[in-house]
């Protein structure tokens, strides 16, 4: 199942025994990819480099131009096995070579020496910068065509396109692909050039952007790909986005080699199950199907809107013009949109950067950090590219100010500075962990330590079991203006006992969910902010105002419950014996409740605070004698019928006093 030709006969599901008699070679991971005008001899000298032929097609082998991606690993003394992407060099297949761009750890710059630094060198310098690649060696090929003096001069036009930039200082190799000259110093310089990389941390959702999707006889579908995020096994459920097509790994292959995982940074081909062939494109992404926690993952992570830092290259050669039209390229996928600067910058200029949202017309899979590649609407010339600040990004309000600040802190802060930015842009109140550390490029528990150790930052419902992250800023205002609310709704209604719970989320505006509405209730509750009496809540302050006659009933329909001790009347008989509507009876009950001369037991029936602590006395003594106590048992201890035993003892258990074990009541140990 090799990833740069007809695969060969892949070992059994999981294996990962090796070829050349059972050594076992170290797989960095990393990425080498080429990069130059076309006929400079990139392919050529991945051949003199691997041994391995990297144009497959009857077409590439014809005209002797490299049309496709082409894939190739090198095996390095020092520094084990790692992946060589070939890229196209002619300016048709620029498209191509920008799928294989991506993931890049070091870039060969290659120009001819007979040509020298033709336009597509100029072109593909740009795109490696642009792409974020920082580690480039400049190969002068076909030395063995020329004299000593004209490399000289092609080293000299090295030394100017390369002045300025990140790539000023890289080493100059020369080498004869048809001689071999220089390809073993150039092996060397390529494993000095990876000795101090750092392994790509395995944190993260698994994303693999599909550069080439074929059929094995036998085996059946298989994907290829730089896997740029998270960790990969033989038998994982993934799914490829956009689209949410499920599949299974059945076999894993790394650098070509057998494979039982792979990780970021690894050149990876992936045979999955239960997928035809047409149903899967170069520029999906496959990603997990899951969370190590279960959570469904899918459209969740597909954006049509991201915020960025966009550079403006000197080829745009004008002004880049705020919605103007342009072609993304990310990843392995290619999509018209409008390019939008932000707070009211009409243009930025070649060789300038600015703070940009592109509005794609196609769906990406995207991840803060992510670079990309903008192009003119014609696709004819390279204008630019940038990098994701914000992958799931909203439509910027003029009314909501400059978002230039929050953009600055996600640029260039630490993690915590960057989430409390992505939070205060959340339109909602915040964001779930694991949608946070997706939008953050943070791990979860990096996310979740972040917010424990910064006052700035809040939890809901806490920092020990976090469901919803947010600034504490605006979560201090919701449950302010939340309890404002309810101050304000008593103040309307002077007579009621609080506002219903559900009454209280349709005032809230925007509106939130109803999980989201009941954490923040939850936390003013306890944090005495707020009562509660069933479904109703209450400001600590409110104590109805009952009208004079009203004022008369309830101290009546008091009296009748006190009188009454252990079997007091309901709702409805207290409102026979007052004469009075059993709304109204209800009403007075409730105030009387608030006000802790009753207690609400049921929905219709209340006791008188001294017979229920009788009650619960004789309860507490008995249970500590005799260990448990079943109805009937109850029923004599207090000397009242059924109808009333059953509503207390519920009572008792939901007041945290006694626990039932099958049909028995015992005194709940803290």
């Amino acid at each position: 199942m090799r990833p740069h030709a007809e695969p060969a006969a892949p070992a059994a599901a999981g294996s990962s025994a090796p070829r050349d008699g059972g050594f076992h070679r170290p797989v960095l991971r990393a990425i080498v990819g080429t990069a130059g005008h076309i006929d400079h001899g990139k392919s050529a000298l991945v051949h003199a480099l691997t041994g391995i032929d990297t144009d497959r097609l009857p077409e590439e082998r014809e005209r002797g131009i490299s049309i496709e991606l082409g894939f190739a690993h090198l095996d390095l003394d020092g520094i084990g096995r790692v992946g060589i992407v070939d890229v196209p060099g002619h300016e048709r297949f620029i498209r191509q070579m920008l799928a294989g761009a991506h993931g890049f750890d070091l870039v060969l710059m290659v120009v001819a020496a007979d040509d020298g630094v033709m336009p597509q060198t100029e072109e593909h310098f740009d795109i490696v910068h642009l792409l974020g690649v920082r580690r480039a060696i400049f190969v002068v090929t076909k030395i063995d065509a020329v004299s000593a003096d004209r490399v000289r001069d092609v080293r000299g036009e090295i030394e100017i396109l390369a002045a300025g930039t990140p790539f000023e200082d890289a080493p100059v190799s020369t080498v004869s692909a048809r001689t071999g000259e220089g390809v073993q110093s150039l092996r060397g310089e390529i494993a000095a050039a990876l000795a101090g990389l750092e392994s790509k941390p395995e944190h993260g959702i698994l994303r693999i952007p599909v550069d080439r999707v074929f059929v094995r006889k036998g085996h059946g579908v298989i994907v290829t790909g730089t896997a740029i995020a998270g960790r990969v096994e033989v038998g994982d459920e993934v799914m490829l986005l956009p689209g949410e097509r499920r599949s299974r790994v059945r076999e894993i292959q790394v650098h070509g080699e057998p494979a039982e995982f792979a990780t970021a940074g690894q050149r990876v081909a992936l045979n999955l199950a239960g997928l035809d062939k047409d149903s899967i494109v170069r520029g999906d992404t496959v990603t997990a199907a899951a969370t190590a926690t279960g959570a469904t993952l899918g459209a969740g992570l597909v954006t049509s809107r991201l915020d960025a830092r966009i550079e403006v290259r000197p080829a745009a050669r004008r002004p880049l013009a705020s919605h103007v039209r342009v072609r993304v390229h990310h990843g392995t996928r290619e999509t018209p949109a409008r390019l939008i600067w932000l707070d009211g910058v009409a243009e930025v200029a070649p060789r300038s950067s600015g703070f940009a949202q592109l509005a794609l017309a196609v769906p990406l899979v995207a991840a803060a950090g992510d670079r990309f590649i903008i192009r003119d609407e014609t696709a004819s010339r390279t204008l630019g590219g940038g990098v994701v600040l914000v992958a799931h990004a909203e439509k910027h309000r003029k009314s909501r100010g400059s978002v230039r600040p929050d953009l600055e802190r996600l640029e260039h802060g630490e993690d915590a500075t960057r989430l409390h930015a992505l939070l205060t842009m959340a339109s909602g109140l915040g964001l779930a962990p694991r949608e946070a550390a997706l939008a953050a490029g943070m791990a979860e528990s990096d996310l979740l330590g972040a917010v424990a150790s910064d006052p700035a930052l809040s939890a809901l419902p806490d920092e020990r079991s976090p469901e919803l992250v947010v600034t504490t800023e605006r979560l201090e205002r919701t449950l302010s203006d939340l309890a404002a609310m309810v101050v304000g709704f008593e103040r309307d209604h002077p007579s009621v006992a609080g506002v219903d719970v559900e009454h209280l989320r349709g005032m809230v505006r925007p509106a939130v969910d109803s999980r989201t509405f009941r954490l923040l209730v939850d936390r003013l509750l306890a944090g005495g902010r707020l009562r509660r009496s069933g479904n109703v809540v209450r400001s600590p302050a409110h104590a109805p105002a009952l009208s004079g006659a009203d004022d008369a009933i309830a101290a009546r329909f008091l009296s009748l419950v006190e009188t009454a001790g252990v079997s007091p009347p309901t709702i409805k008989e207290g409102a026979d014996a007052l004469g009075i509507p059993i709304d109204r009876a209800r009403k007075v009950a409730g105030v009387l409740a608030l006000r802790g001369q009753l207690v609400k037991i049921s929905a219709d029936m209340f006791y008188s605070a001294a017979a229920l602590d009788d009650i619960r006395d004789r309860l507490s003594r008995y249970l500590e004698g005799a260990g448990e106590i079943s109805p009937a048992g109850f029923r004599d201890l207090i000397a009242a019928s059924r109808k009333y035993c059953i509503p207390l003892l519920d009572w008792f258990d939901r007041s945290g006093m006694t626990i039932r074990v099958g049909d028995v009541r015992k005194l709940r140990r803290s």
